[in-house]
């Protein structure tokens, strides 16, 4: 982005990214997307300049940024790697910003703050074999059990997977009503009846985890649902509208490296 339009915040928070993109994420990218390594050490130096928690707000972890610095970041990322830069965009403007913008206050003040920080890694689960542009012909189930949810379905291609601990799920509590049955989730790893099986051979962007994600009468907390019942559609497409600044973002970025 031209200098010339940002404030002195915005230069700088560039400025630190750009120094950072120029000398370590740049260095190591072919290496990395030959590999397809999981990049711990670029993420970890993310971490430490506070880069995934840019947009939250600072009672929950985050720095309070606007999506102009998102932008601003993710470009730089992108032009140093790839790969990089979209497991900054799945972890940060699509799962955690998913629970900041429709998390009630209790589900922010739990599972924020360690994606914030990024103590934990976030997956964003709406892709399916058969629905991904079409979110309304989404497969996975839940049904009401006693004192929770049961979920059960596919999901593919789910960026960060392998790695992740907190999932935001969308799933249908009616396939018969479409995208009028779709509910968002809050789902934690590590329960019984979750499989994640990586996907590898991807043609670019290899450092970049994948995966595909089985849940087999998965128990989920009814508290863990986001808004009302039936709104995760609504939802989703607000999210991914916002989220689409990012991604413009990271072509900008890819196209000034090529």
């Amino acid at each position: 982005m031209n200098g010339m339009m940002l404030s002195e915040d915005e230069l700088l928070l560039r400025n630190v990214v750009r120094d950072f993109a120029d000398q370590e994420l740049s260095v190591r990218a072919a290496d990395y997307d030959e590999s397809a390594e999981f990049p711990w050490d670029n993420l970890d130096t993310m971490k430490k300049l506070g880069l995934f928690g840019l947009t939250i707000d600072e009672e929950y972890g985050g720095s309070g940024g606007t999506w102009r610095q998102l932008a601003l970041v993710v470009e730089e990322l992108a032009r140093g790697c790839a790969s990089t830069s979209l497991i900054y965009i799945a972890h940060l403007s699509l799962t955690t910003q998913f629970i900041h913008q429709f998390g009630s206050k209790a589900q922010k003040q739990k599972f924020i703050p360690p994606l914030a920080t990024f103590e934990k890694i976030g997956a964003f689960a709406l892709t399916e074999p058969g629905a991904g542009s079409d979110a309304g012909a989404l497969q996975t189930r839940l049904t009401k059990s006693d004192g929770h949810y049961v979920v059960s379905g596919q999901k593919t291609f789910i960026t960060n997977a392998p790695q992740a601990e907190i999932f935001v799920v969308l799933a249908t509590s009616d396939r018969s009503l479409g995208t009028r049955g779709i509910n968002s989730l809050i789902v934690e790893s590590g329960g019984t009846g979750m499989t994640v099986n990586p996907l590898t051979g991807k043609m670019g962007m290899r450092a970049s985890s994948i995966a595909e994600v089985v849940l087999e009468d998965y128990a989920v907390p009814f508290e863990n649902r986001m808004g009302g019942e039936e709104e995760g559609f609504r939802q989703t497409m607000q999210l991914l509208n916002s989220s689409r600044i990012a991604i413009a973002a990271q072509c900008v970025g890819i196209a000034q490296a090529a």
